[in-house]
C-alpha cells in the first residue's frame, strides 16, 4: 500500500467512514476479534485488533508466535489488508515525491500523460509531444551506483533533451549526468531525489519540450 495512491471514492465504497482526518473501518475477525483499520489522507495505514474482552491483541505481529489460533488471526489479517490495498488504492508507478511533482507539472503544463512502453520495466515512463510524437522526458529508476554514486539503492531519474554544448558545460557526475540509456550527446539525466530544486527541473523540462519540436 505504500506504493499506491489512496482513492477516496473507492475507500468510502468499501466500508470506511471519515472520522476527523482519517478513514476508519471496523470489522470482525473469526467472529470474536475486532479489527480496526485507520487510513490517513496520505494513505498511511495503521491497525489494531481487540479480543472479545476489548483487550488489545498483538500476537499476530510477534515474529515466531505459534499456534493454530494465532495463525488463523494472522491469515485473516493479512488477507483483509491485501484486499484493502487492491480495492482502495490505485497503483502508483512513481515512488518519490519529486517524480510525482514532475508528472503533475507535465500534466498541467503540456497536458501530456505518461506512457509505459516496456513490460519488463513497468515503472519506466515516456512523455511525448502530441504534434510529432517525439520524446521529451523519460522517468526511470536505477541503482545509484549505475550513475557512479555511492550506494546500491534505487533512485528515480529524469532524462531530458539538451543541447550538446550545454551538456558539456553542466555535466558534473553529481547533479547532471550524460543520458542514462539515451544518446549521451543530446540527453541529460537528472536525479529526482531533491538534489535539484523543482524550479531547476521545471525549467529544463520546458527546454526539453522545445527541443523536441525541432526537426
Amino acid at each position: 500500500m505504500r506504493n499506491g495512491k489512496l482513492n477516496v471514492e473507492k475507500i468510502l465504497s468499501n466500508g470506511f467512514e471519515l472520522d476527523g482526518e482519517n478513514f476508519v473501518r471496523r470489522q470482525k475477525i473469526l467472529n470474536r476479534m475486532t479489527l480496526t483499520i485507520i487510513i490517513d489522507k496520505r494513505g498511511n495505514v495503521t491497525t489494531k485488533i481487540f479480543d472479545a474482552d476489548g483487550e488489545l491483541y498483538t500476537l499476530h505481529l510477534v515474529e515466531g508466535a505459534s499456534g493454530s489460533f494465532v495463525g488463523a488471526v494472522k491469515d485473516s489479517y493479512e488477507k483483509i489488508l491485501n484486499d484493502v490495498a487492491e480495492q482502495c488504492f490505485d497503483e502508483q508507478n512513481f515512488k518519490s515525491a519529486q517524480a510525482l511533482k514532475v508528472v503533475e507539472y507535465i500534466r498541467e503544463k503540456f497536458s501530456d500523460a505518461p506512457e509505459f512502453l516496456w513490460e519488463k520495466f513497468p515503472n519506466y515512463a515516456v512523455f511525448r509531444r502530441k504534434n510529432n510524437r517525439k520524446w521529451y522526458a523519460v522517468i526511470m529508476n536505477v541503482p545509484k551506483n549505475k550513475l557512479r554514486l555511492d550506494g546500491a539503492e534505487e533512485i528515480e531519474i529524469l532524462n531530458l533533451r539538451v543541447e550538446p554544448e550545454e551538456l558539456d558545460k553542466i555535466f558534473d557526475g553529481e547533479k547532471y549526468f550524460r543520458g542514462w540509456h539515451m544518446n549521451k550527446k543530446s540527453w541529460l539525466t537528472l536525479r529526482l531525489d531533491e538534489t535539484l530544486t523543482d524550479e531547476e527541473i521545471s525549467a529544463r523540462l520546458e527546454k526539453s519540450y522545445r527541443l523536441a519540436a525541432k526537426k
